[in-house]
């Protein structure tokens, strides 16, 4: 046989695991068909401040509201490090199970999460 061995490919695939799974009973969550809101919240926050525990604060003040808040830019200006301080922007996504909401509903636990982060953490919101 005129084989090029250096084209041949083996692989094991283990189908017991696979097979495990297919006994699991299977849970869908229905698919919320109302809109999202995003926010960007951009604070001034102590240089060694964590900024998961400002995240963990943000989505616990958010009435169940906020479905998602990650921090997306961490920004180190000179300027800023010799106050030690760093800007953090969130940015925070809001939706209702059963409404769609209205900038009021939102506006209102935005400046709970600002008051309890100026309160908490020292914050700064920059505008």
């Amino acid at each position: 046989m005129k084989i090029n061995y250096e084209l041949i490919y083996a692989c094991e695939i283990n189908l017991s695991v696979i097979e495990k799974m297919f006994d699991k009973k299977k849970i869908f969550k229905k698919i919320n068909v109302f809109p999202k809101i995003k926010r960007d919240l951009n604070f001034l926050l102590n240089i060694n401040q964590e900024i998961g525990i400002v995240s963990d604060l943000i989505l616990k003040n958010g009435k169940g509201l906020i479905k998602d808040c990650v921090p997306v830019n961490i920004f180190k200006d000179p300027d800023l490090i010799r106050k030690k301080l760093k800007s953090v922007t969130y940015s925070i996504t809001f939706q209702h199970k059963s409404k769609t909401l209205k900038d009021k509903d939102v506006n209102l636990i935005i400046d709970e999460i600002i008051s309890t982060s100026e309160t908490k953490f020292n914050a700064i919101l920059r505008t």
